[in-house]
């Protein structure tokens, strides 16, 4: 089952639309996900070509985490809470009596800098929480992940579809969803319009192809017509004719799929077309085009919806901060495999991830599903993040929490709908 629920309601930084290049958006992030400078890689083997005197991770008995994550630099707004997360989250580790014995150690480096994931690898951490930003996994992980002597990584925030198949040798894993399964969400939410058919607007670069590739499967399996598909760019100075094709197909419902700026410009020119439009429904990424969707008509702004998954818990515990649950849930997934495996050996605790997550005995905290163990229990762990259910094929998310919802006036969201994907 995939569940999906919700995200908040704020301002995001165009900084994590450029970088973080997935699902999220969520505030102060400017869209922890769209495709922007994520549109340079088209290749899910782009690798940092820094060599290191990395060596494989053998046993030593207690567990060094190494935290990639934007201290410096416009990530930071979103990198500083989610540090203090993580620090918090490895000090009630502590407090319980560590991992193996040991307190558990943390290594940072600034994710904002670019140079720090080779130091981490030559400080000799045994997992890394981070990076934040899907360009940076993209264009860095190779050495943390090789076959051979790569160590556990754990991304909280990088939502690219272009990880899904990225050749990480099983070494990473994600606590925020895919952006393959936010296309899943905006599937459930056109079939909830009980519409038939649905024209589908994409921003024509590998990002957007990625994320219309996704969602025409997800809308296949839900047996709905695509009487038209339409791609769109930047290149493009006026969509009005991008904007009448997908009218004139006299669909149920349009998916706009696309970043703030094009994504903006479609909807703008959808807006102005002599024809009323149907319903239409955005990816989280165009909730940032706020100052377009000001300009809109009111009657266009009122079947205008937009789907985006949570980025902060709702539990009044969780820690403050965008994908800090999420950073947390990294951090005791990690814990509880060493302590089934019995060792911080990366090759040997990664098998683990996964299932710490599922079919076992359900607990909420590092020191309650420890407890479990010790009891020879099997544990189902599940954060503050919610379910944090991992797939053993791919190391992310088989559960999500979006939510849909529709903007006002000043282009801010409304009436939020939380909703559950089968």
């Amino acid at each position: 089952m995939t569940r999906v629920r919700a995200l908040p309601t704020r301002s995001r930084h165009a900084w994590w639309i450029r970088l973080a290049g997935g699902a999220v958006t969520a505030a102060l992030i400017a869209g922890a996900c769209t495709g922007g400078d994520d549109d340079a890689v088209t290749s899910t083997t782009a690798a940092d070509t820094t060599s290191t005197t990395t060596i494989p991770r053998d046993h030593d008995g207690r567990l060094v985490l190494g935290i990639y994550l934007p201290v410096t630099g416009s990530g930071s707004e979103l990198g500083q809470p989610m540090i203090a997360a993580v620090e918090e989250a490895v000090d009630l580790i502590n407090d319980a009596g560590g991992v193996l014995g040991s307190d558990v150690r943390t290594i940072q480096a600034d994710e904002g800098a670019g140079t720090g994931l080779g130091e981490l690898l030559e400080q000799g951490v045994d997992a890394i929480i981070g990076p934040a930003s899907s360009l940076t996994a993209l264009s860095q992980l190779a050495p943390a992940v090789d076959a051979n002597t790569g160590v556990v990584v754990c991304s909280p925030s990088a939502t690219s579809l272009l990880l899904d198949d990225y050749p990480d040798n099983t070494f990473l894993f994600r606590t925020a969803p895919s952006d393959s399964l936010q296309m899943a969400a905006i599937a459930r939410q056109v079939q909830r319009t009980g519409a038939r058919s649905v024209a589908v607007g994409y921003l024509d670069d590998p990002y957007g192809r990625g994320l219309h590739e996704a969602f025409l499967a997800e809308i296949e399996d839900r047996r709905l017509a695509v009487p038209i598909s339409v791609g769109f760019s930047g290149d493009q100075t006026d969509l009005s004719g991008s904007a009448a094709a997908l009218l004139e197909a006299e669909p149920g419902v349009i998916v706009v799929l696309g970043d703030s700026d094009d994504g903006g410009r479609l909807i703008a020119a959808l807006d102005a077309a002599d024809q009323a439009s149907p319903q239409v429904i955005v990816n989280d990424a165009i909730r940032e085009a706020r100052q377009t969707i000001q300009s809109l008509s009111s009657e266009f702004r009122g079947r205008l919806t937009g789907v985006a998954p949570l980025a902060e818990s709702a539990d009044e515990a969780a820690p403050d901060g965008f994908f800090a649950a999420h950073a947390v849930d990294c951090v005791n997934l990690i814990a509880l495999s060493v302590l089934v495996a019995d060792t911080d050996a990366p090759r040997t605790f990664r098998t683990n991830m996964a299932g710490v997550s599922a079919d076992g005995r359900a607990c909420d905290t590092f020191q309650r599903c420890a407890l479990l163990l010790q009891q020879g229990l099997n544990i189902d762990y599940s954060g503050f993040s919610g379910s944090a259910e991992l797939s053993n094929a791919t190391g992310d998310p088989i559960e999500a929490r979006f939510e849909s919802f529709s903007f006002e006036a000043n282009g801010t969201e409304t009436g939020s709908f939380q909703f559950d994907v089968p």
